[in-house]
């Protein structure tokens, strides 16, 4: 069971960054159409960016203190597309998403990055929305949810790997790749580098000494402040995940530059920090 003053914490964050919401989406009667409530979500945003063969990125720069985001975007085994932590890009930028692939799945990993969410939902009708189980509750309120991800994305070759030591919150979530496999983690872990914030600066930067997670691949000192409940539970799933996932190509994150070079070293660097 998760600590009373530990989950107290949590709420206070979660509290804090949901008051970051999706501006309101009109009914048809009301907007003018579904292209200006769409644009009203684009901000500025890098290019699609390939990763590996059926993996992309896209970095959004978010409004007032945030930190940059990450979309990710994967090749499905029926060539359609999973998207993980949606971001509205502009029309040059979806023409290029649409053209690797249907859009199929969308992961809203967790309680905060939900922001486009329902506005992939009008845009896809079809889209299947799914989430963690212990996300489902927050996520429903913004976007219907179509399943949860322990449950769907197996189907799909997905491996969903629950954290331990932390609060129930996320998941991280193993994709095959034809020539090996790749991490998702969305909050739990950070790569802020020098050379990813001079390409993609935050609007201030006293986010960063907030957040205690710039310069290093790891989980933030506010994380370990308002997530952590297990040091060395989470250390050790850490390593094992170094350990056992085998020809590890790519770790994304949701702040922060992918990883696509000595991954489970990475891994274990940042389990290190933790001793």
């Amino acid at each position: 069971m998760v600590q009373k003053e530990k989950r107290d914490a949590s709420e206070l964050f979660y509290a804090f960054f949901s008051l970051i919401k999706p501006r309101p989406i009109k009914t048809p009667k009301e907007s003018a159409s579904i292209i200006d409530q769409w644009q009203s979500h684009v901000l500025p945003h890098g290019s699609i960016e390939e990763l590996a063969q059926n993996l992309w990125h896209v970095t959004g720069i978010f409004p007032a203190a945030v930190v940059p985001r990450e979309m990710v975007l994967y090749k499905l085994p029926d060539s359609t597309l999973l998207i993980h932590s949606a971001i509205a890009l502009n029309q040059q930028a979806m023409a290029q998403l649409e053209s690797l692939g249907t859009p199929r799945i969308m992961i809203v990993p967790n309680r905060i990055h939900r922001f486009d969410a329902s506005l992939y939902k009008q845009r896809y009708p079809e889209l299947l929305v799914v989430c963690p189980a212990a996300a489902k509750e927050y996520v429903e309120e913004v976007v219907p949810v179509n399943g949860i991800a322990e449950e769907i994305l197996p189907k799909y070759g997905i491996i969903c790997h629950q954290p331990l030591g932390l609060r129930p919150q996320e998941l991280a979530y193993e994709l095959p790749l034809p020539t090996g496999k790749a991490l998702v983690f969305t909050d739990i872990l950070f790569n802020l580098t020098e050379s990813y914030l001079q390409q993609y600066p935050p609007n201030n930067r006293w986010i960063l000494r907030w957040l205690g997670a710039s310069g290093y691949f790891g989980i933030t000192a506010l994380g370990k402040r308002f997530f952590m409940t297990d040091k060395n539970a989470y250390r050790h799933w850490l390593e094992a995940l170094a350990d056992n996932i085998q020809d590890l190509q790519v770790i994304c994150v949701a702040h922060g530059e992918p990883i696509t070079v000595d991954c489970s070293e990475r891994l274990r660097e940042a389990a290190a920090r933790l001793l």
